[in-house]
């Protein structure tokens, strides 16, 4: 199965310093990478800083909110997705792999410090409150990085950020409750059968699938596929894999093409049956969300 689809892979500007931040907003993401309820997941570690208004964050099988302040790390790995965005909301995410915290490989710092928190699945998600001095001065090490981030970076900038990155990841762990060392809320194996079964999705979505398609990606039962979906994401295949085709169809109205074309080739045989569907998600047909967006 091509997982290129599901299965983010960061294009850093600069690949001997493979850091990257995502910044996200109602028209977008930029650099170009996975948006709003776009599920997926990376190899690399994540922090998301909440800096304007406020975001609901899914992640292995959980919904968490996040004010304007608030943070949230995402372990290597871990499926997820911003679902919902406040009016006027902005967030950052800064990715980067876990060997830029191990100073080099098989280091006593890398063995005791870093894979014992990022492998087995003891720390998928953990929220950082603002109101909370602790998690505060994590948070405070974000923004400044994420301050570093809006100019032009110079080397002695990059250099300065892979301190500041492995200040971050001391200070996170040194205030990490007990209670956030935990067995992972979703089995890895169950983990890997939903990337297949979304990664089937995602690159199958415009053809005529169902839900033996899905489940067959992951040789499971419909029964077993169902419960995943119902379990992990709080929906049913079905209904995510209309929800993905509208959303997909949304990015195409901004485009030439027409309704019908799009339908077409967003797996509707009948565009009447695509113009339902995308007002009983989207609230409006894709005429008027065409037009308000032109």
């Amino acid at each position: 199965m091509d997982k290129r689809e599901y299965h983010e892979i960061n294009r850093y500007q600069d690949n001997l310093f493979p850091v990257e931040i995502y910044r996200v907003n109602e028209n977008g993401i930029f650099p170009f990478g996975r948006g709003i309820q776009d599920f997926h997941w990376h190899d690399e570690l994540q922090f998301t800083l909440a800096i304007h208004g406020s975001l609901t964050l899914q992640a292995d099988a959980r919904q968490y909110t996040l004010n304007e302040g608030d943070a949230a790390f995402i372990n290597s790995g871990i499926i997820h997705a911003v679902t919902k965005l406040s009016a006027g909301g902005q967030y950052a995410s800064l990715n980067f792999p876990y060997k830029m915290l191990s100073f080099f490989s098989g280091s006593r710092m890398e063995k005791e410090y870093v894979l014992p928190y990022v492998t087995g699945g003891c720390l998928p998600v953990v929220i950082l409150r603002s109101e909370m001095a602790a998690q505060n001065s994590v948070i405070e090490i974000l923004r400044e990085i994420n301050t570093l981030w809006e100019h032009p970076l110079s080397v002695q900038d990059k250099y300065r950020i892979s301190i500041r990155i492995t200040a971050l990841w001391h200070t996170f762990l040194r205030n990490l409750p007990d209670e956030n060392i935990s067995t992972c809320s979703i089995s890895l194996v169950h983990r890997q059968r939903l990337q297949l079964m979304l990664s089937c999705i995602y690159e199958r979505y415009p053809e005529d699938i169902g839900l033996a398609d899905i489940s067959g990606s992951a040789n499971i039962s419909a029964g077993e596929c169902c419960r995943i979906f119902r379990e992990h994401l709080q929906t049913t295949p079905y209904q995510f894999l209309t929800e993905y085709r509208i959303r997909k169809s949304a990015e195409m109205l901004s485009g030439s093409l027409t309704i019908s074309e799009i339908a077409g080739l967003c797996g509707y045989n009948q565009t009447s049956n695509y113009i339902a569907k995308f007002k009983s998600i989207m609230g409006c047909t894709p005429a008027q969300y065409r037009k308000h967006y032109e």
